[in-house]
Order: structure tokens, then C-alpha cells, then sequence
């Protein structure tokens, strides 16, 4: 699989004002997945996300390990929100009190943890 990495970053300008921009690679025809250790209100990932659509990128996916989603932050990106700017967002079930009731619009895909956990969990436990 012959993938690239792009990589965008946070520049601050006057006072508290924050600007993402792509600090190395090309997203134009490319398919995109951020890839991110969590999400909470998400301010960060979506203005990766619209950057990299400004810039060309054919779709935007979002792959983030723990969805933290306080006060239901996630209905922001669900269709219709005014952050649903991916076409799919990924995350794991590590926090199932906010991933059980994420929609299943399309959207939102919710990945399954306990069989890589178990899988290696008898692999260290065979050590």
C-alpha cells in the first residue's frame, strides 16, 4: 500500500486567534484520514478537516482512538451539524458511555476493541 502523509499544524495569530494549515504534503485528488488519539469538542480536527477539503482532498474521514464527546459534542459532526465535514468518522468503543449512542447515519462507524484486547492479551500471556 503506497501511502503519504500529510501534516497540517496550528499556527496562532493575534491574541487567542488559532489558523490549521498543511505544514507538509499535497491533499489535492487525495483520499484523507485524520488520524488522532481523541476528540472532545473537535474545534482542531474539523478545521484539519475543512483545510484539507479547501486544499483539494477528494474526502475527509476522521479516525480518532477515544471519543471523548462531552455534552453530546459529537451532534456537531452528525449529518447536518455544522462541523459535518467528514465523510466517515471512525472511532473506537473505549468510551462506550458516548459511542453507544452515537447515530448510525452513515457517518459514525464504531470499531469494536475486545477481540484485538483478547487477541493479545493471550499472545503476552503465552510470553
Amino acid at each position: 500500500m503506497d501511502l503519504e502523509i500529510i501534516i497540517c499544524g496550528k499556527t496562532r495569530g493575534e491574541g487567542d486567534t488559532r489558523h490549521i494549515v498543511i505544514t507538509d504534503g499535497n491533499a489535492e485528488g487525495k483520499r484523507i484520514v485524520i488520524v488522532d488519539d481523541l476528540v472532545q469538542t473537535g474545534g482542531t480536527l474539523y478545521e484539519c478537516g475543512k483545510v484539507l477539503k479547501e486544499a483539494g482532498a477528494l474526502s475527509v474521514n476522521a479516525f480518532v482512538t477515544h471519543a471523548v464527546f462531552p455534552k453530546e459534542s459529537w451532534k456537531r459532526f452528525a449529518l447536518g451539524g455544522d462541523r459535518a465535514c467528514f465523510d466517515k468518522f471512525w472511532v473506537t468503543n473505549s468510551i462506550p458511555t458516548v459511542t453507544d449512542y452515537l447515530p448510525n447515519d452513515g457517518i459514525f462507524e464504531v470499531l469494536d476493541l475486545m477481540e484485538t484486547i483478547i487477541n493479545d492479551l493471550d499472545h503476552f500471556s503465552s510470553i
